[in-house]
């Protein structure tokens, strides 16, 4: 049985100085039936979360449908139209901008274009936005500050929680690619190559450095070398007397040269370097 909850509307005061925060929100809604809504020149980001019923959104001449779990994330200035298929469509949502919002969605998430995102974690998305609304009404100090804080949330979930197809959020792929990230783990000390490692999680190489990058936003060996750089730290530290070429064969590297190569690039000190500084 679901819970009803009253329809809800956050439009804040803004300030200049609100403007000039790398993210700022605009507006919140909860509980909203959703209305039919045509911008040809689009908006500002808005994240249009389905709660109940369905809705279509079109998008460049095709339609997508919305249904709950799901929602619509539209970027800055791309021209769209939704509306309700069913008797209602009931949506929460949330309106933003700042100067790193388009940096972040390019860099950290790899979103370039508007959407429909399935949800790992839809009770999380819903969460910033109640979250927001609590923030309106309250006394609280330095509100869009706190409602800055809010979209970032919203923004670093959507990288984890959201993906264009079903069961394709980072988490999601994560969880799937956990016997390799232990196989790593047990045997980063041995050579390791792609096809040994396609093996372990049953698919083809190919396939499987797509699937790592989706997931992870790096690259399989970049990982590998991330691995094997946190345990030539824990034996740097641990093993004071041990040299930096038995460290380096330790942890999976046949050229002390080039470990510390990989070593200096990952933390900017050469291996000596980083014992030195890092000793008790």
């Amino acid at each position: 049985m679901k819970v009803m909850m009253m329809t809800r509307r956050y439009i804040p005061l803004m300030t200049d100085s609100d403007k000039e925060l790398p993210y700022y929100l605009v507006q919140a809604g909860q509980q909203w039936n959703q209305e039919h809504v045509v911008r040809p020149n689009g908006y500002l980001y808005q994240w249009i979360q389905c709660v109940e019923g369905e809705g279509e959104l079109l998008l460049g001449g095709k339609a997508y449908r919305v249904k709950e779990g799901m929602a619509m994330f539209l970027l800055k200035g791309a021209a769209h139209e939704y509306y309700a298929i069913t008797s209602s469509w009931i949506v929460d949502w949330i309106v933003f901008d700042g100067y790193q919002v388009e940096a972040f969605l390019n860099r950290s998430a790899g979103i370039s274009a508007s959407g429909v995102y399935y949800l790992t974690r839809p009770d999380l998305f819903l969460a910033h936005i109640r979250k927001a609304l609590s923030i309106g009404q309250s006394d609280v100090a330095l509100q869009g500050l706190q409602c800055s804080s809010v979209v970032y949330a919203l923004l670093t979930d959507i990288v984890q929680y959201a993906s264009v197809l079903p069961n394709h959020s980072p988490t999601s792929l994560n969880y799937k690619l956990k016997p390799l990230f232990d196989y790593i783990e047990q045997h980063y000390s041995r050579p390791l190559t792609l096809d040994n490692l396609a093996e372990v999680t049953g698919v083809t190489p190919q396939h499987l450095c797509n699937v790592f990058k989706r997931a992870t936003n790096i690259r399989i060996f970049q990982y590998i070398h991330s691995v094997r750089i946190k345990k030539s730290k824990e034996l740097l530290l641990q093993h004071p007397e041990m040299h930096v070429k038995e460290v380096a064969a330790l942890t999976g590297f046949e050229d002390a040269n080039y470990f510390c190569s990989v070593f200096k690039k990952h933390e900017s000190l050469s291996p000596s370097q980083y014992r030195q500084i890092h000793a008790r």
